[in-house]
Formats: C-alpha cells, sequence, structure tokens
C-alpha cells in the first residue's frame, strides 16, 4: 500500500539502506529506527526482511545491523551499466597508466560531490577515492569545475552555503569561490590544493556534452604535493581534458 506521502515499505526500507550505508559500523535496532524516521517495530520488520534477501545482516554478539552482500551486487551491476559510467572505464584506466596517477570521476549531488568510477594509478596513492564516496563541492576540483559550469541561479544557490572548512585550507568565501568559477570557465580546468585532504592536489575538467538525462560528469587527476607539485599537475591539464572528450564520445548515443 502506498500512501500520498511515499512512506511505504519500499521508502522505508530505502531509507533503511541509506541509514546503514551512512553507518559502515552497524547500528542497533533503536538507532537505525531513529535515524531513519521509523517505529522501532516497523524498523525491526522491516530490516528482518532485509536480511532475508541479503541486503542487511545482524551481529547477535553486537546486536548490529549492517549492509548485507546484496548491495555489493548491486553496485557492480550498476558500474557496469551506461548509467555507471561504464564507457569511461577505458580511458580513465589509460591515463591513469600514462600518468601514474589515479583518475576520479565524480557528478554534483546537490552540494555535495558523489564519486562514481575511480581509476588507480601505479603510485597506488591513499586517496578517498572509493566509489560512493561525497565529499562538500566547494572542496574538490570536481565540484569547482561542474559548479562552475551551472546556470547561474543554481550556483548561486550552492554558494548561498553551507560552505564548511573541510581542511584548513579549504576555500570557503562565496565570493572567492565565484570568482573561482570565472577562472575555471575562462582556462577549462579546476584546481584544489589541500582543500578537501591534507597532503592532496588535484585538478579536474567536465565533460563536453553529457548526453541528456544523465548527470554532468568530471574527471579529475590527483596527487600528493610530496611526489607532484603544482605546476607538474597542471601541465596533465591537456592529457585529462583528451581523456574526457574520449569519455563524453564514448557516452553519445
Amino acid at each position: 500500500m502506498t500512501t500520498s506521502s511515499g512512506d511505504d515499505m519500499l521508502g522505508r526500507g530505502l531509507r533503511l539502506l541509506t541509514v546503514l550505508a551512512e553507518h559502515p559500523a552497524g547500528l542497533g535496532v533503536s538507532a537505525a529506527a531513529r535515524a531513519a524516521r521509523l517505529p522501532v517495530s516497523s524498523a525491526h520488520r522491516i530490516l528482518g526482511r532485509l536480511i532475508e534477501e541479503r541486503f542487511a545482516t545482524y551481529d547477535e554478539e553486537t546486536r548490529r545491523y549492517a549492509l548485507g552482500s546484496r548491495v555489493l551486487e548491486l553496485s557492480r551491476g550498476f558500474q557496469r551499466s551506461p548509467a555507471g559510467y561504464s564507457a569511461a572505464a577505458a580511458p580513465m584506466h589509460r591515463l591513469a597508466a600514462r600518468t601514474g596517477l589515479p583518475v576520479i570521476a565524480g557528478i554534483l549531488d546537490d552540494a555535495e560531490v558523489l564519486l562514481v568510477l575511480s581509476a588507480q594509478g601505479t603510485q597506488h596513492l591513499q586517496l578517498r577515492n572509493a566509489e560512493g564516496t561525497r565529499n562538500p563541492w566547494h572542496a574538490t576540483s570536481l565540484g569547482k569545475v561542474l559548479a562552475a559550469w551551472l546556470p547561474e541561479e543554481e550556483r548561486e544557490r550552492l554558494l548561498a552555503g553551507p560552505l564548511p572548512a573541510v581542511t584548513p585550507r579549504t576555500v570557503t568565501e562565496p565570493g572567492l569561490l565565484r570568482a573561482e568559477s570565472v577562472l575555471v570557465r575562462e582556462r577549462g580546468w579546476a584546481e584544489v590544493d589541500e582543500e578537501n585532504e591534507i597532503g592532496v592536489r588535484s585538478i579536474a575538467v567536465a565533460l563536453p556534452g553529457t548526453p541528456a538525462g544523465t548527470p554532468p560528469l568530471a574527471l579529475s587527476l590527483a596527487a600528493t604535493v610530496i611526489l607532484t607539485d603544482a605546476d607538474q599537475l597542471r601541465a596533465y591539464a591537456p592529457a585529462l581534458r583528451e581523456c574526457a572528450e574520449e569519455v563524453a564520445a564514448r557516452m553519445s548515443p
């Protein structure tokens, strides 16, 4: 039965899955119910069903619920589908092999950048670049390049905040971020220097002509400040742009 508010069994189950995804260490039923805005009895019943279908697990010792293996199967299926940006994989891996640096793809999801695909370079840098990771848009090169090409009204909505400082180097002043957007549009790429992760810098470009119905995608190259200075990383901007153009061509209908 579906209610007018959309708070049906499916909606409740999806809320619980989202809550479990946000708490990888697991949650007790009361905490999960509270986070999903559900009665404990309803949460308990739905979690039981999710366990039956392997979307959730339950640890008898800790009495905590966590995501199940079926979620990983769905994730892999998504990554192989056109919606999962599978067309970007080969060009990204070639660029990662050529530069030795990780190549990361992301989309804007409200005020955050959602990482949807990554290709590890030969340097094997330990970065927070796993698929499904979220970061504030204004602290990442991916977010800055995607925001720069938004319609002005949407960009101003992002600039209205909140704009938290992720590191001491994060730019949080709307006027400075607005000026950065102008620069990004002029040169075609964005950069950050330890704004999202201390010791890490990155550059990013947006894909040209993203297919209709697909969230705009951007690609970035990341590097540690110890191994790669800013000018060295910027020198890869043409190669990153070529990669983005190839991905765009592959994604075209």
